[in-house]
């Protein structure tokens, strides 16, 4: 029986850490956002500095009261961490209404935003812009024909109307929008009526990690996607 209390006592050391100040200060800011999906990278200085100081402790901590995997990896030299399901159980989280898979629209723009990043490797910002960037990516790639064709109803075409280029912005900065709620960009900013801006952030390396059949089977992906569609 003293033997079981010990090795009790020992497995919830680890609480003792949510008695600092610093932690305290910023602790349920930081777990709502882990929670909601977010990736922490050192941009967000005290979250940050605090998941590298404790790490082992939150982790303990996620795995205890939510059966989830606190994790970290390092891309570009930044360390980024962020939850996800262990192999075993998917955890409390798991339940559909609690989580997504990212939408067919969504994985593209991410694939897109991931070509960017790379074409950017050696610039420290990788600025993106909706006019200069993506639209230009879509009219002018060598997946061009692939793009129009998911961005646009009937988009065997080289020309489209102002209402229809709205909808398209209005539908990828919602994308971009949800993407700064992951913490894959950052920045996001209105410039004028038509065009905005965004940070790509080094974090968006997980997305590479999950995705690695679309990323490398793209172009099958997206047909496979327009197939559906017209079916």
């Amino acid at each position: 029986m003293a033997d079981e209390h010990m090795a009790e006592t020992l497995n919830y050391n680890f609480i003792d850490v949510f008695k600092l100040r610093d932690v305290q200060k910023h602790f349920a800011d930081l777990n709502i956002e882990l929670l909601k999906g977010k990736h922490i990278q050192d941009d967000e200085h005290y979250h940050h500095r605090i998941l590298s100081k404790y790490y082992i402790e939150f982790k303990k901590y996620y795995d205890v009261f939510y059966r989830l995997v606190l994790d970290k990896k390092t891309f570009e030299g930044v360390t980024y961490f962020f939850l996800t399901f262990s192999e075993e159980s998917k955890g409390i989280l798991s339940d559909h209404t609690r989580h997504r898979d990212l939408t067919a629209i969504e994985t593209i723009t991410a694939i897109t935003l991931l070509q960017m990043y790379y074409d950017r490797y050696f610039e420290n910002v990788k600025e993106i812009s909706f006019l200069k960037d993506i639209k230009s990516k879509i009219l002018g790639s060598e997946f061009s024909s692939l793009y129009k064709s998911v961005f646009f109803k009937n988009g065997a075409r080289d020309n489209f109307t102002p209402k229809e280029w709205a909808n398209v912005t209005k539908n990828i900065k919602n994308v971009i929008q949800d993407f700064e709620q992951l913490g894959w960009v950052d920045q996001l900013t209105q410039k004028g009526e038509n065009d905005f801006s965004f940070v790509i952030k080094e974090s968006i390396h997980r997305f590479q990690m999950m995705y690695e059949y679309e990323i490398s089977n793209f172009e099958e992906f997206v047909n496979n996607l327009t197939e559906t569609d017209n079916e």
